[in-house]
């Protein structure tokens, strides 16, 4: 069974081992986790588009020649 606890500080949750799969677990406290950082980010709509696009355009330019094969 699947506990919550509140405290004055925060809250505590207690799941037992075999309620759910350690790999879903973790997909889960890493989502926990992001939306943490996603709260104390300052970061805009706008900036977060450009930063995306960069980090696209670098991935291809790393990427390009391994996906794509050259004419011959």
């Amino acid at each position: 069974m699947i506990t919550v606890e509140t405290t004055d500080t925060g809250v505590r949750v207690t799941i037992p081992k075999d309620e759910v799969p350690a790999d879903r677990l973790n997909s889960f406290l890493d989502w926990l986790r992001l939306e943490a950082i996603v709260r104390r980010s300052s970061l805009t709509e706008e900036e977060a588009g450009r930063l995306a696009e960069e980090i696209k355009t670098g991935w291809w330019a790393a990427n390009k020649v391994r996906l794509i094969q050259p004419a011959p």
